[in-house]
């Protein structure tokens, strides 16, 4: 269906704001033309009613295409600048099978939305199938989270539990090994070519890091660096120690 929607009072914009939280926006002439390149199937293609023709759009994909005018595409944008293009697709509830999985990366409360779509690229780079979200991690259709893993998103599984402890209980059906990672050295150390599986490889918040009583249950995985540096952020060190797993198996 093809929609002209010039003014920002429309029912079918409103609708759709209300409704924000169950989707997500890709803005950006670039992200919205790898989607459509990749036949994905999205529920809304909003268009700046200017550049109207300078897509090419596979109509079995798009549910709906919106021509817009330029304040209606600042409404829905959540850019300063706003986009040419918008792709809405709902959010996938995605969930993990732990009964198949291998390698798993988990991040906890990991708030920063740059650093969760470094890892989502990275995981796609180097076949981590599985990532978890835990505690207040960063949502799934935070507008920077999209813009940094771009079309990683639709290659990676990925699920979301409440806390830390859910998962480890959940991980417990099929008795995962678990990794912590840190900067800092502690009594229960593990080489990353000595990981086994299936496991998990834990990260923490950017500023806290893990609950200290975690290294106490379990071994963690440390990346040797000089001491001319504290730590490397959690998207550098798990991109990282997931290239050395993969090298281990390429």
């Amino acid at each position: 269906m093809i929609y002209k929607i010039s003014s920002r009072s429309n029912e079918r914009v409103k609708s759709l704001l209300k409704e924000k939280e169950n989707y997500c926006f890709f803005e950006g002439e670039k992200l919205v033309n790898d989607i459509l390149a990749r036949n994905i199937e999205i529920s809304k293609l909003i268009v700046d009613c200017k550049r109207e023709g300078k897509l090419k759009i596979p109509e079995h994909s798009v549910k709906e295409i919106w021509f817009v005018s330029e304040t209606v595409m600042k409404k829905i944008s959540s850019l300063k600048e706003k986009p040419d293009f918008i792709a809405v697709k709902k959010i996938k509830r995605n969930r993990i099978n732990f009964g198949k999985s291998q390698l798993i990366f988990v991040m906890d409360n990991v708030q920063d939305p740059a650093n969760a779509g470094t890892l989502f690229r990275c995981a796609a780079a180097f076949g981590v199938n599985s990532l978890v979200f835990t505690g207040s991690s960063v949502k799934v259709n935070n507008v920077k989270f999209l813009r940094a893993a771009q079309t990683s998103i639709f290659d990676v599984n990925f699920q979301s539990f409440i806390d830390l402890e859910t998962l480890l209980k959940k991980s417990e059906i099929r008795n995962f090994n678990v990794y912590l990672t840190s900067s800092m050295k502690v009594e229960k150390m593990v080489e990353i070519r000595d990981i086994k599986f299936p496991s998990l490889v834990i990260f923490g918040n950017e500023g806290k890091g893990l609950n200290k009583s975690l290294f106490e249950r379990f071994p963690t995985v440390r990346i040797a660096q000089t001491k001319k540096i504290e730590s490397l952020n959690v998207g550098v060190s798990a991109c990282i120690i997931m290239h050395e797993i993969f090298k281990k198996f390429a």
